[in-house]
């Protein structure tokens, strides 16, 4: 137990007025000070019994009580008064303060006025920041409005630009696709086999331009993406259509499910599995099958599309980054490096998966695994 004796009402409430921070004092008709609590010695460096009998003029300095003087008239007419005011204390220390000057009214007589001063620099810390926040993650927000509307605009002038280019390629390809039927038919060989090579350089070079404009796309593209019911055999027949129709016979389609569709994106699907039947094309041995087998699953409920070549294999140098934007192989037309990031990005945005199956010298399979729920 506390030795101490305890005391009566006087002694309780002199403790209280003097244990909390917030400055409390009583000011006459005259601006003379009859009462005052210890935070006055904290604020000022007075003591607070020296204060009794003192005006507030002394204690708060002329330019200070020049500018309070209006809400003490307010006060002693009647008015409560609130405002804050910044404090300089003896330590040099600035103290945002909260005053409010209460009435003392007794019958209909103003006799003076109670003053309660709270410390509030912290709160006002804690605004300044919170304001400064607020107009960075205006800027912020500002900026990438910006970005979006350069990338929008550059989106634009991209598809501008490959229409441009496309459509004349694509009348140059009709065209040597024309040439090569008329040549065959005429037996010139050599002249074919020039055709065929100047073919393969155009394909080339519309799947370079194909995927450039595909991964500004995807950059740009919104999630989540719109999936819709699709034709699986539709899909298929689309993107063996994309290549080069000495390649097409090339492409056998093995069904193991009788699934006809599947919730996808059908243009970004096929994009996807054109680059991969066009790398199988590409890296197996000339006039070699690739192999297109379509199956499913059940756990996870999934439509599975295997692509098989009968290629060297993977180089074991490249296997950790064949996805990654920029990888490619060292031999003649390897591309890129867009063609596979390309497969991996449409594959996340179905919350699927591409990978490799198996690798080796009898050739490679790629799997992609579109899962048809919507985790």
């Amino acid at each position: 137990m506390n030795d101490e004796p305890y005391g009566g009402p006087d002694y309780y409430m002199r403790l209280l007025v003097d244990r909390v921070p917030s400055m409390l004092a009583y000011w006459d008709q005259n601006l003379h000070c009859r009462f005052a609590n210890r935070a006055y010695e904290r604020w000022f460096g007075v003591n607070p019994g020296n204060l009794l009998g003192t005006s507030i003029r002394d204690l708060l300095g002329p330019a200070l009580f020049a500018l309070n003087e209006p809400h003490m008239r307010a006060a002693l007419a009647g008015e409560r008064q609130v405002f804050e005011r910044i404090i300089s204390g003896p330590d040099g220390v600035e103290r945002h303060s909260l005053a409010e000057y209460i009435s003392d009214i007794v019958g209909g007589a103003v006799r003076g006025f109670l003053v309660q001063v709270t410390e509030v620099t912290q709160l006002k810390q804690t605004q300044a920041a919170l304001r400064r926040e607020e107009a960075l993650r205006h800027q912020v927000e500002e900026h990438a409005s910006h970005l979006q509307t350069l990338l929008s605009e550059r989106t634009e002038m991209l598809e501008v630009l490959a229409h441009e280019v496309r459509q004349p390629l694509n009348n140059a390809s009709a065209a040597m696709q024309t040439a090569h039927r008329l040549l065959r038919n005429l037996g010139q060989d050599l002249v074919i086999d020039q055709l065929q090579r100047a073919q393969s350089v155009l394909g080339q070079v519309q799947s370079s331009i194909d995927n450039t404009l595909a991964v500004a796309a995807l950059l740009a593209r919104p999630a989540p993406i719109q999936k819709t019911d699709t034709d699986i055999d539709a899909l298929i027949a689309v993107a063996i259509g994309d290549m080069s129709e000495s390649e097409r016979a090339r492409v056998q389609v093995r069904r193991a499910t009788a699934t006809r569709t599947a919730m996808l994106d059908m243009s970004l699907m096929r994009l996807a599995l054109r680059n991969l039947i066009a790398n199988a094309l590409k890296f197996g041995p000339p006039a070699s099958p690739v192999v297109l087998r379509i199956s499913d699953s059940d756990d996870p409920l999934a439509l599975l599309i295997d692509v098989t070549d009968e290629g060297p294999g993977i180089p074991t140098s490249l296997a950790s980054t064949l996805f990654s934007k920029g990888a490619r192989g060292s031999g003649k037309g390897s591309g890129n490096g867009l063609g596979l990031y390309i497969v991996r990005q449409v594959m996340q945005l179905h919350g699927g998966t591409a990978e490799v199956l198996s690798t080796g010298e009898q050739g490679t399979t790629f799997r992609l695994t579109i899962c048809q729920t919507d985790s």
